[in-house]
This record gives structure tokens, C-alpha cells and sequence, in this order.
């Protein structure tokens, strides 16, 4: 491994990094040790108000005791201040203390894993334990089933399950994204402190929330380690052959990170940047033929491509036709501007060196290859509303390291003093309020997105006792599915079996309100008419991101709680306070409406 390890420090890096004066520099970390060690305090006084935040439309950070904040603000400027003095073993402390501070409330402030979406994995992970291999035939999870089986088998080594791990996951997988990014900025010679700065701006500046328990984020994870290798390949060529193994477990663990890599990389080829240069075809050729091998189930499940730029730049909330909360557009609003910021800044500094250093362009578009080749995602791909935001993630990396030596040199500046001084203030603000707003953007959701164990249990046993042609219909997202193995027996029955109710009234009408129950009476009809088992849940938590994220128009939740109410061929079988959950009489006569004498 000493082949890897990165080329030793250029002799500007070493003089910025030379210490000062003994005199003036005796303990340069005690005061950013105080700053983290008051970070860590007001946490710990903090952490009890998590679970029992009232709602909040702008989401935790303004639910949950003000103290969060505070200790998110001071462990950055702990981080800041450490760089600044130039005390590189504070500053990686105070890198660790501030994903800590920002990710743990994800683990010990909720009773289940966050993201209704997390549980789909849960239950490919559940069939691989029990029958040590996958159903192809049953959706694309089971085809790109590398990220599940490595659940699958930590559970079983370690004796842990499936839940504990999705808890601490994003903490895990975060700490372990900072440290890819490290070991990506030390690739490029950047020096310890630089290094550390760029970690701690790909996490600071990360509110995307991919570091839920899924393939993407270990793909992400891995990718940014095999950028770095690569990178690496010109003065040590073995370095090119340990990515490619990682490349192929992230071929085979997402759909598209490892089109972000090939991008990225036959960029670097064309600019010399990677040995040997054909490597970039064995890359292709392992990503490519493991599509080919599933084209079946892809283009069952989507398109292979979408040359509609425009539509690929839209969100899903964009593409929706709910009006969100005040709260959403806040918070979207503070996401947007962490994004201008950082990859505006990075931008900025790309166009800066291409116009002051011109003998160092290679070197310079090398950066911006890292930096901006994710865009070209959207060529040819929306992903399902959210290729947008993959864009910015798979960005965040390579504008780190862009940013990272300059924002570096304004922490460090020393001469003149006064101006200096200024510019060490400005620099440690600027971290820590970057810090805050993304993470009040990461945050924004967490009422819309908290998942109950009630909520989990009843998925659970709807799966386990119901019979497998039982649809589950949720009047909005927001129910945990898919949990455990038997999930595909459901699938086999109807592939659509626990999507939305939109699915299944076939004259929806956008804005529709349900102030008139006639679409509800005929899907209703539709489904006694087809035999059709059939369970409807509302949940706490659909009422809250329906709340935030406008997905329908208002009241139209209280209105279809009326109606399914007061509708005999709807029988309540569950009530709580987080859960309702009706079942179609499928003895009732299909002819008869509610209030009516016929269809």
C-alpha cells in the first residue's frame, strides 16, 4: 500500500503549513477543543427534544431545543478556528465532532429508521438472508443486488439486523464519504489541512440526504475512492487495478454511479490524467456488459435513456401539481443556495486559474472534470425527478477540492495582520453558516419523513398474513413497504400492488380535492367488480408530508377520511392515533353505492 499513498508535499505546501512563532503558538488547539468539547455539551442537552419535537414546518432545527443548532454552529467554528491555527489533528477532531453533531439526531432522535423509502431495501436484504440468493423477475433491486447482499452478510457476521444497521448508517456512511474525500484531495497533493477543509465541505454542504441505508450511498462512498485511484494511476500504476475490483462492486450495486465514473473518467483519459490509458475501456466494458446482461429488466422499469433535457432538470416536486408548505419552499430556497454557492465558488476559481495560469490548464481542467462531468448525467437521464439533485451530489466531491486550497489560505492568512485577521473571521463564519444552512436543508423534511415502528409493524404483518393478492393503497407517500422476503409473493400476484391511490382512479383530475365522492365510488366499484382484496392506510406521517409538500390540495385529506368513513364497503380494521387502516368488504354488493341506488 505505500505505492498508493500520496506524493509527499510541494515545498509552497510545506512553507503553509511550516508552524509560527513558538512563542505565539504554545497551544494552538485549546481553544477549538473548548469550541467542540461545548459542540459535544449542548448536543447531549439537546438530544432529549428530538424524539418529542413538535411539528414544524421548517422541519428539526426549529422544533427541536435551539441548542442543535447552536452545537452544529460551534463545532464548525471549531473546525474553522483549528485549520486557522494551524492545528491539523483538532481540525480532523473537529471534522469527526461536526458530522456527529449533524448526523447522529438521524440515529437517536427516532424510533425507526427515516424515509419511507429506506424500507424497500429491508426486504431484498430479508431474502438474501433467508435463501441466499435473489428473484430477478421480481423488480431492479433483486437485479443490482450487491449493496443488499453486504447487509446481508454483515448482519449475519456480526449477529446485528437490518434495522440497526439502516440506524446508524447515515452516521457510518458519512464519516466514511469524508474520509473518501479526504484521501481524494491528498491524491492530488493538497496538503493535510487543505485536505481536511475539502472533507469538511463535501459533508457540510451535503443536505441531498443520499446517506440513508441504500446502494447509492455506498456506491457514492466507493466512487469517490476509485476517482481518487485513478488519479493516482500516473505515478503509481497499480493504483489503476486496485479501482477497477471497486468499480465492478459498484457496477453491480447501482445503476448510476458507475456512468458518473466512465464520465469522469474518459475526460481524465483525454487529458492524460490515468494509466494506462485503455483502463477506461475495461471500465466500460464491465459496466456495459453487466447492463447487458439485465436490458430486460431495465427497460421493464424505465427507460434506458431521456434526451428531454428540459424534463430531466425538473424535480419530481416540480413535476408534481401540489402547492408545497411555506416551510418546503423555505428550505428548498437554502439548498438551492448552498449549491449556487459551492458549485458557483468552485466555477469561479476554475475560470480564475484558466485566465491567470495558463501553463497549468491540464491541471486546472483535471479539477473541473472532477467537478462538473456529473452534469452530463442529465443528458440523458432524469431519474425518476431526482437526477438534478445526483448531479450536485456527485459534484460535491471534486468542488471541494477545488475550493479547499483557497478557502484554506484565507484561514491560514498572515500577513498583513489586520487583513488577515478579517479574513480568518470572514472564512470561519462562512463555514459555519454553510454548515447550518445546509443543514437546515437537510433537516427541513423531518417531519414528512419520520417513520414509526407502528407504522412498520403493520406493513410487516400485512406482508406476512395477508394474502399475497391484498393491494395496499396509500392515499399519499408516507408508509413504510417491502420489509421483509415476502414482499415478492405480492409482486408476483400484481407488480403495482402498494402504490398510490392515483394509481388506481383512473380519472384523476389534478386539484382534485375528493369534495365530490364519485371517483371514489367508482374505484371502489372497479375493485369489488374484480375481486380485488384491497387495504387503504393513512398514516401520521402521510398527513405530514402532505402538509409540507403540498402533494394534494387542502382538505383533500380530511375530505377522503369522510368519505371512506361514511362508506359501508370500507370496513376501519385498525385505528391509533398514527394509523387508520380500512379493508374493502369484498362481500359487499359491487352495484351498490354509498348514498345511491346504483352505479
Amino acid at each position: 500500500m505505500t505505492a498508493l499513498a500520496p506524493a509527499p508535499q510541494t515545498g509552497a505546501q510545506t512553507i503553509a503549513e511550516a508552524p509560527a512563532a513558538p512563542a505565539r503558538r504554545r497551544r494552538p488547539w485549546l481553544v477549538p477543543a473548548l469550541l467542540v468539547l461545548a459542540a459535544g455539551v449542548t448536543w447531549l442537552i439537546a438530544a432529549p427534544t428530538l424524539r418529542d419535537a413538535p411539528w414544524s414546518m421548517f422541519g428539526l432545527l426549529t422544533a427541536a431545543s435551539p441548542l442543535l443548532a447552536v452545537s452544529i454552529g460551534l463545532a464548525a467554528t471549531g473546525f474553522g478556528l483549528a485549520i486557522a491555527l494551524r492545528a491539523p489533528r483538532m481540525a480532523a477532531i473537529g471534522l469527526i465532532a461536526t458530522v456527529l453533531v449533524v448526523r447522529l439526531p438521524m440515529t437517536i432522535g427516532v424510533e425507526a429508521p427515516s424515509y419511507s423509502w429506506t424500507y424497500k431495501h429491508f426486504g431484498v436484504v430479508d431474502y438474501i438472508e433467508r435463501y441466499g440468493s435473489v428473484d430477478q423477475s421480481v423488480d431492479i433491486y433483486h437485479n443490482w443486488p450487491a449493496a443488499f447482499a453486504f447487509v446481508a452478510w454483515l448482519n449475519s457476521v456480526t449477529g446485528t439486523d437490518t434495522m440497526s444497521v439502516a440506524l446508524w448508517f447515515p452516521v457510518v456512511v458519512q464519516l466514511a464519504m469524508a474520509g473518501a474525500v479526504y484521501y481524494l484531495c491528498r491524491s492530488q497533493r493538497l496538503s493535510v489541512s487543505a485536505s481536511l477543509v475539502g472533507a469538511f465541505l463535501a459533508h457540510a454542504a451535503n443536505w441531498v440526504a443520499q446517506d440513508y441505508m441504500s446502494p447509492q450511498a455506498i456506491a457514492f462512498t466507493l466512487g469517490i475512492v476509485v476517482i481518487a485511484l485513478l488519479l493516482s494511476s500516473p505515478r503509481s500504476p497499480a493504483a489503476a487495478w486496485v479501482a477497477v475490483p471497486i468499480f465492478a462492486a459498484i457496477v453491480v450495486a447501482h445503476q448510476l454511479t458507475p456512468y458518473w465514473i466512465i464520465a469522469a473518467t474518459v475526460a481524465l483519459t483525454v487529458l492524460r490524467r490515468i494509466r494506462p490509458r485503455y483502463l477506461v475501456f475495461v471500465l466500460i466494458a464491465i459496466a456495459l456488459g453487466y447492463m447487458a446482461l439485465h436490458l430486460g429488466v431495465l427497460t421493464r422499469f424505465g427507460s434506458l435513456l431521456n434526451l428531454d433535457l428540459l424534463a430531466n432538470l425538473q424535480t419530481s416536486a416540480q413535476r408534481a401539481s401540489g402547492d408545497p408548505s411555506i416551510g418546503q419552499r423555505v428550505n428548498s430556497i437554502a439548498a438551492r443556495a448552498v449549491s449556487v454557492v459551492v458549485c458557483g465558488g468552485a466555477a469561479a476559481i476554475v475560470a480564475w486559474r484558466l485566465w491567470r495560469r495558463r501553463d497549468e490548464w491540464r491541471a486546472t481542467l483535471t479539477l473541473a472534470t472532477i467537478a462538473f462531468s456529473p452534469v452530463l448525467i442529465l443528458v440523458g437521464q432524469g431519474y425518476g425527478g431526482e437526477a438534478i439533485f445526483r448531479v450536485f451530489m456527485y459534484s460535491l466531491p471534486g468542488c471541494a477540492l477545488i475550493i479547499a486550497p483557497a478557502l484554506t489560505a484565507l484561514l491560514q492568512a498572515a500577513r498583513p495582520v489586520r487583513a488577515a485577521l478579517r479574513r480568518r473571521i470572514a472564512a470561519t463564519a462562512a463555514l459555519t453558516v454553510l454548515t447550518l444552512v445546509s443543514a437546515q436543508a437537510y433537516y427541513g423534511g423531518w417531519f414528512a419523513n419520520l417513520v414509526t415502528t407502528e407504522s412498520v409493524d403493520v406493513a410487516t404483518r400485512i406482508l406476512k398474513e395477508e394474502d399475497p393478492h391484498t393491494l395496499t393503497i396509500g392515499v399519499a407517500p408516507g408508509a413504510p413497504g417491502r420489509l421483509v422476503a415476502e414482499y415478492t409473493e405480492f409482486v408476483h400476484a400484481h407488480e403495482s400492488f402498494d402504490t398510490g391511490i392515483d394509481t388506481w382512479l383512473n380519472t384523476w383530475m389534478e386539484g382534485d380535492d375528493f369534495s365530490d365522492p364519485t371517483r371514489m365510488n367508482e374505484m371502489t366499484q372497479a375493485l369489488l367488480g374484480g375481486g380485488q382484496e384491497s387495504i387503504i392506510l393513512i398514516t401520521r406521517q402521510m398527513q405530514y408530508y402532505n402538509d409540507y409538500y403540498g402533494t394534494l390540495p387542502p382538505g383533500a385529506l380530511d375530505n377522503f377520511l369522510d368519505i371512506i368513513a361514511d362508506d359501508p364497503r370500507w370496513t376501519l380494521e385498525y385505528e391509533s392515533d398514527d394509523i387508520l387502516m380500512y379493508r374493502l368488504d369484498s362481500g359487499f354488493s359491487q352495484g351498490i353505492a354509498p348514498g345511491g341506488d346504483g352505479g
